[in-house]
């Protein structure tokens, strides 16, 4: 059988970079082919993500560190259910510090998949794990596809680094990534791709309760989910909370909605995040992977827009017929989501993912 590889951002304490990861493996393993994610994390990203910085370097990060002091056993917790996460829930390779560690054990695999997350975003300021080595940065013996990879916002500075990545990209050999701006991008340099539907939504509810924790709150609530926590999302959330008669409660640590009067409920991991959104009474989100996840849990939620709407966002609730769930804060129905229809987004969802399976079973399976 194939061994395949597969080359993401799978440990930066963020719910949907892990769970991306396992929508992946999990699909591919579906499919029939044995893998594993290559457990890649330098001691530079290491610093990066911990609740605590042991090596801040802005005033930011500082600030960050002190907001959440109170909170120091429960974020402690929540680190640690992200590597439990880590280790009983993927699979995974052994652990490389170094570009030279993966690149030796490269050759262990027969294709090598570089998955859903902004892994070609070469930025220093908003990609702490950025690094060259996800273009696959090293001399082909095997063979190479990407799935749903995204430039993020560097996509606009690519242009202007192309001999960082370009003569690798070119060796691949099937990309998709997974949004317009990247097609768009690569089009332009004639290198042929498509666009792919990020992983998460390509597994079910009940695919993802093999490893949902039990419910945590044993009251009715309503959840609060943005990493930013802006004022918009902040203040839909309390009025709906308020309009339901529910207590409210957030799951993203300080310093972000400081002074909001919200709880914090910060001893979350990957499992306990999706138990927080199957057992919500409602969810409040800005959040794409918010609004995946909610929408494969059937949740009554909406979808704070503030300005111009996430494109990915707009496009999966338009194809789906949840349009009405992406709003701003002035036209939030409560009622009207509680009682969404959800009796045909199940075979729009399998519709919808139909091309994104399509390419990557036949990436995969060439010269099987």
């Amino acid at each position: 059988m194939k061994k395949i590889g597969i080359l993401t951002y799978h440990t930066g304490y963020n719910y949907g970079a892990s769970l991306q990861a396992y929508a992946l493996q999990t699909t591919i393993k579906k499919m029939g082919f044995q893998s594993e994610i290559i457990n890649f994390e330098t001691e530079e990203f290491v610093a990066s993500r911990e609740m605590f910085s042991r090596k801040p370097k802005r005033l930011k990060e500082v600030i960050k560190i002190v907001s959440r002091i109170p909170y120091f056993n429960s974020l402690n917790k929540r680190q640690k259910l992200f590597d439990d996460y880590t280790k009983n829930c993927l699979i995974t390779s052994p652990l490389y510090r170094t570009e030279e560690e993966v690149i030796k054990h490269a050759e262990d695999y027969e294709c090598i998949v570089c998955g859903s997350d902004q892994i070609w975003n070469l930025s220093q300021d908003d990609a702490p794990a950025a690094n060259p080595l996800f273009f696959l940065n090293f001399p082909k013996k095997q063979r190479r596809i990407s799935y749903a990879a995204s430039f993020g916002k560097w996509v606009k500075e690519a242009p202007n680094n192309e001999d960082i990545f370009l003569p690798w990209l070119k060796q691949f050999d099937a990309i998709s990534v997974r949004e317009i701006s990247g097609v768009e991008y690569l089009k332009s340099l004639a290198i042929d791709c498509e666009i792919t539907l990020d992983p998460t939504i390509l597994l079910d509810a009940e695919e993802y309760d093999s490893i949902c924790a039990d419910r945590i709150i044993q009251e009715k609530y309503v959840l609060l989910f943005s990493w930013m926590c802006t004022d918009d999302v902040v203040e839909a959330a309390k009025m709906v909370a308020k309009e339901l008669n529910l207590p409210l409660y957030n799951i993203v640590p300080p310093p972000r909605a400081m002074g909001k009067g919200i709880p914090r409920k910060l001893d979350i991991g990957p499992r306990e995040f999706l138990s927080m959104i199957k057992y919500a009474d409602f969810v409040v989100t800005n959040s794409f992977h918010g609004t995946a996840f909610a929408t494969t849990y059937k949740k009554p939620y909406v979808s704070i827009v503030s300005g111009k709407p996430d494109l990915r966002m707009e496009s999966l609730l338009k194809q789906l017929g949840l349009s009405d769930h992406l709003v701003s804060k002035e036209f939030i129905n409560v009622q009207r989501m509680i009682n969404t229809d959800y009796s045909d987004v199940q075979n729009k969802k399998i519709e919808l993912r139909k091309s994104s399976m399509e390419y990557l079973e036949r990436a995969l399976k060439v010269d099987e």
